[in-house]
């Protein structure tokens, strides 16, 4: 049947008893630590690998960033030189000055621009367009017939145009 029951009096002997069930109980927590290990350098390795997808993802963003950056401030630099040219135009215009005087007008805005242009104007003056050579100035026609003539010829010839 069961074995006799044995007073354990010394320390050498409690150790021998419950030796056994330790070694069970140490070799079944061993397995779980194993596999806790084996879990964990499986997370590592995962947590490894997207970080260096994620790296890479980040590192191709800045380059397309840096990209972006370098297309918008050539675009800007465009969109101001438009506009700058534009105002050139618009000043040149209300003060009367020829379209080609637009390329010697200086300034970074529209009140530097205005003083270049009133500068041009006053050393270049203004200037008529000039006159085609089958037009005839009117004040200068030697009688009213050449007049009406020219009239006539201008409306003729706005006719034909169209």
């Amino acid at each position: 049947m069961a074995e006799e029951f044995k007073i354990i009096e010394t320390q050498e002997q409690f150790d021998s008893a419950i030796k056994g069930r330790l070694e069970r109980e140490k070799s079944k927590y061993d397995a779980q630590i194993a596999d806790l290990e084996g879990k964990l350098q499986k997370q590592t390795d995962e947590l490894q690998k997207q970080i260096g997808e994620l790296t890479n993802a980040l590192n191709t963003a800045k380059e397309e960033k840096a990209t972006f950056d370098t297309t918008i401030a050539e675009k800007d630099a465009k969109l101001k030189e438009y506009e700058l040219r534009s105002v050139k135009t618009q000043v040149a215009h209300e003060l009367g000055l020829s379209y080609e005087a637009v390329n010697f007008l200086q300034g970074s805005d529209a009140e530097e621009i205005r003083k270049s242009a009133e500068s041009l104007k006053e050393l270049v003056g203004t200037k008529t367009a000039p006159l085609a050579a089958a037009e005839v100035p009117i004040a200068n026609a030697n009688n009213e017939n050449a007049a009406k003539d020219a009239a006539l010829r201008a409306m003729v010839r706005n006719l034909e145009k169209k």
